[in-house]
């Protein structure tokens, strides 16, 4: 029987936090695989519950901190003012596990984050010392994105490109023989079976996203597809996934609300109608222009926590820059629907851009004035440029020669207003403790 190992690499970074994070493409794969009769062994290194670590405190729907170590920041970055952390299991903990797993005939290593790479070849240096004659597969994001870097890494053997359908030349190089079809419609519930102890579950109701925005590469990422599930395949996923101890769900999707009538409310109406109780919560913004009374209402009853929206920024005319995604009469309505559906001020969040190029620093601050006056909490997002967007060709070629400087902590230090934009944060954090 054909034996692969997936793993996903810890984090090298400013900062991390567990903010409902599972690498759902490698549970994915780990489904695929296994209907294939693959014998299939998963090491997540941001697993905050695995056996014999310390045990990090979780809040009441299961996000918390990681294990973290302070390093020395790389050069590219070393003159940020900030410290700079491995977040993950130690280095120890993952090299017990490998050497006292049978040796498998690939390894495949997901990425996320493009700027997150010294992790992947932390794990990849590991994974070479133990199986050195053990091809390594690198997958994911950064893998994508960051292609030709990617390919410069020695311990690794082969850069797959977007979609899973991508593995199976490379399987045949290896003289395995694995078909793996990428039609999401068709992907079969992710492999949670590896972890010990679950408090939550994420999924994704559908894959891809239908809108381009300049700052964003999901239509890349998934070869300019959108597809969706059956709903009622979703229900299924949930209900055997959550079991009857899991209470918090995270959707992963890029357009969770998008073409609600055919996907998300028949799903939260089957919900309702089965009398299932959980805890929804969206870490990707929901698009506010997509939100209606009915919706609302099915996600206020079905306890959607928090719902996060994004907004991105006030102001009109960087709305326009920005693809006009949503407007603030469409923004308006979205709150008085919520307000109308049960939802207290502070019972929503919204997420603004800051450190945009161009961005005026006076409209960030109205901006944040603008949605705390609506009722909302604030989430500033830090802009970080991503290879392949739009955004990205504006970019001086030096910024674009290591994917260290696409960490949005080194973006922020570029810009000329960073004490001010420091300030705003601090000045965002004020209001939402009002609410």
């Amino acid at each position: 029987m054909v034996k692969i190992l997936l793993v996903n690499p810890p984090i090298y970074d400013f900062a991390a936090y567990d903010l409902w994070a599972k690498p759902l493409g490698l549970l994915y794969l780990s489904s695929i695989l296994k209907q294939q009769n693959i014998n299939v062994q998963l090491f997540d290194y941001m697993d905050r519950k695995y056996p014999n670590i310390p045990k990090q405190k979780s809040n009441k729907y299961g996000c918390g901190h990681y294990i973290q170590q302070e390093i020395e920041k790389p050069t590219v970055i070393s003159n940020i003012k900030r410290k700079y952390h491995r977040y993950g299991i130690p280095s120890d903990v993952a090299e017990e596990f490998f050497r006292n797993t049978e040796k498998p005939d690939i390894i495949i290593v997901g990425s996320i984050m493009t700027y997150w790479y010294l992790g992947v070849i932390e794990a990849s240096n590991l994974l070479k010392k133990i199986f050195p004659d053990v091809p390594v597969i690198l997958s994911g994001i950064y893998a994508t994105l960051c292609n030709e870097h990617a390919k410069k890494i020695k311990t690794v053997d082969e850069v797959v490109i977007g979609s899973f359908d991508n593995f199976s030349s490379i399987f045949k190089k290896y003289n395995i023989n694995i078909e793996l079809n990428s039609n999401f419609e068709r992907f079969p519930i992710p492999d949670y079976s590896f972890y010990k102890q679950k408090e939550y579950i994420v999924l994704k109701t559908s894959i891809g996203c239908p809108f381009k925005c300049n700052y964003c590469a999901q239509y890349i990422l998934n070869n300019n597809t959108y597809t969706i599930k059956n709903p009622l395949t979703i229900r299924d996923e949930i209900y055997q996934l959550a079991g009857e101890d899991i209470q918090n769900i995270a959707f992963y999707d890029d357009a969770l609300i998008f073409n609600s009538d055919k996907l998300i409310k028949v799903l939260l109406k089957e919900i309702q109608k089965n009398n299932k109780k959980f805890n929804f919560h969206t870490p990707n913004g929901l698009h506010a222009r997509f939100l209606d009374e009915e919706l609302a209402e099915l996600m206020f009853n079905a306890k959607f926590i928090q719902p996060r929206f994004s907004l991105e920024t006030s102001n009109s005319q960087e709305q326009k820059n920005s693809n006009n995604k949503v407007s603030n009469s469409e923004y308006e309505r979205t709150i008085k629907y919520l307000n109308n559906a049960g939802y207290g001020q502070g019972e929503y969040i919204t997420y603004l851009l800051i450190g945009m190029p161009g961005q005026n620093i006076e409209n960030i601050r109205e901006s944040i004035k603008y949605v705390h006056d609506w009722g909302s909490r604030i989430s500033l997002s830090e802009y970080s440029p991503i290879p392949y967007t739009k955004d990205w060709q504006t970019l001086s070629p030096e910024l674009k020669q290591d994917p260290l400087t696409q960490n949005n902590t080194y973006f922020m230090t570029l810009n000329k207003d960073y004490d001010k934009l420091i300030k705003l944060k601090e000045y965002a954090k004020e209001l939402n403790k009002k609410l």
